[in-house]
């Protein structure tokens, strides 16, 4: 198992005569999804304008991947189409970055507590920090096994499907590649909590703080990782006025 190393990996500039030792994985959350809409699972326009950015921003700073793996959600797999056009061909879908089903961990909450989840709705659109609370308080109770059943994804399975991803990519890679994964926020915190040997908790709140489209780096050879970069959105920064780009959901 690859373990989170403090060392001279995040020290190693790009033109280090040690880079043909170092691959660096991207972990891209997909751009904004369609909240509050009959379909979550699709970018919204401005979720694709987020990820333009990020496509154009790596174009910029000459930065080119060699392959971008994908989780299977629509989401996720429109994030990679944009970001590989036009030189990267081939995206590849894998199960291990699929984001856990929120949909239904919300049901079993909403059916132990006896608040329904049109609570969050009220007479108009979704409040989103309402939605987030409740988020968060469903993601506390499915790490502490309380929204266990049969068929649904239990906490361990979830941060052990990720880090076994994870690590199959690392291997599969090889040195000196630029590899992207375009997936989720709870995705993205349970790996960056595989990397560094976060607890449960700990990684859990990690997702919640992952910008749309945002990039997450992890140096790796065959042996080592280090997180390099976390939630990074320096395509978004850079825009004349960031404020209605940067964004959760």
């Amino acid at each position: 198992m690859l373990r989170g190393v403090q060392s001279a990996l995040n020290a190693v500039g790009r033109n280090d005569p040690e880079k043909p030792l170092l691959s660096t994985l991207h972990l891209i959350r997909h751009g904004q999804a369609s909240f509050g809409a009959d379909d979550y699972d699709r970018l919204s326009s401005l979720g694709e304008q987020q990820v333009r950015h990020l496509r154009d921003h790596y174009a910029r700073t000459g930065q080119q991947l060699d392959l971008i793996y994908s989780g299977r959600l629509k989401r996720q797999r429109a994030t990679a189409a944009i970001l590989a056009a036009p030189s990267i061909d081939d995206v590849q879908d894998h199960s291990a970055f699929d984001e856990y089903d929120a949909h239904t961990l919300f049901k079993v909450h909403a059916e132990l507590t006896g608040i329904p989840l049109s609570a969050l709705r009220g007479s108009g659109p979704p409040d989103a920090r309402a939605f987030q609370r409740r988020l968060e308080e469903v993601g506390r109770q499915w790490v502490a096994g309380a929204l266990d059943r049969p068929g649904i994804e239990r906490w361990p399975e979830f941060r052990s499907r990720v880090a076994n991803g994870l690590e199959h990519v690392m291997r599969e890679a090889g040195r000196s590649k630029d590899v992207a994964i375009c997936t989720s926020a709870g995705t993205i915190g349970a790996a960056v909590g595989h990397v560094l040997g976060l607890d449960d908790d700990a990684s859990l709140r990690l997702s919640w703080t992952v910008f749309n489209s945002s990039i997450t780096r992890i140096r790796f050879d065959g042996t080592r990782c280090s997180l390099e970069v976390f939630n990074a959105v320096p395509h978004l920064e850079a825009q004349a006025d960031p404020r209605g780009l940067i964004t959760f959901r």
